[in-house]
């Protein structure tokens, strides 16, 4: 008696390990659920960014020329042969305006283009004024220099390369909403469009 009440008591235990033993699985695969629920969620999440990142794709493999298109507040073929000036900024922020000009080689050879910034200068067309580049206190000019000059910037640009030079001006009053442009070796850029910060 007191043996079979033993080895009932020993099944019953057995039987009670096994089914805990049993419940990792359904645990296990209550987490392959969720696994499962995230992949549904995952499908209509991808539906909607799908179109969204598919808009983007296309745009950016030819990406790097529009984009940088998006960013051109005006374009003009220079003096020197391949070359193309981008203004990319033109912000007045308290007392200055920033101009920032990408010069870009487009053609098949090396080119050199030099900028001296006592040639570069605003002119405001209706009140007749025109804006030259600020110098510090020692009369270096507030651009993007070249070491070793405090009045330019020079540089070699291969075919496919750029560089963005940049130049603080006074900043013109905040009712004067465009002005002219002037880079030496560039045509004007006419009327560009002040950015206000």
């Amino acid at each position: 008696m007191r043996k079979s009440l033993i080895l009932g008591s020993v099944l019953l235990a057995l039987a009670a390990c096994q089914p805990t033993a049993e419940e990792p699985e359904p645990a296990a695969a209550a987490s392959d659920q969720p696994a499962a629920a995230s992949e549904p969620a995952a499908v209509p999440a991808s539906d909607t960014p799908a179109a969204t990142v598919s808009e983007p794709a296309p745009a950016a493999p030819p990406g790097a020329i529009p984009a940088a298109a998006g960013t051109v507040l005006a374009s003009q073929e220079t003096n020197w042969k391949g070359v193309v000036a981008e203004v990319t900024e033109f912000r007045r922020k308290g007392n200055t305006l920033t101009a920032k000009v990408r010069l870009r080689n487009q053609g098949s050879e090396k080119i050199q283009p030099e900028v001296n910034y006592k040639e570069v200068y605003l002119m405001d067309l209706g009140a007749g004024k025109k804006y030259e580049v600020l110098q510090d206190e020692k009369g270096a000019y507030i651009a993007g220099l070249k070491s070793g000059w405090n009045d330019r910037w020079y540089g070699e640009l291969a075919p496919g390369e750029s560089y963005t030079i940049w130049v603080k001006f006074p900043a013109p009053p905040a009712e004067v909403k465009s002005v002219t442009l002037q880079v030496p070796g560039v045509p004007p850029f006419e009327d560009l469009a002040i950015q206000d910060s």
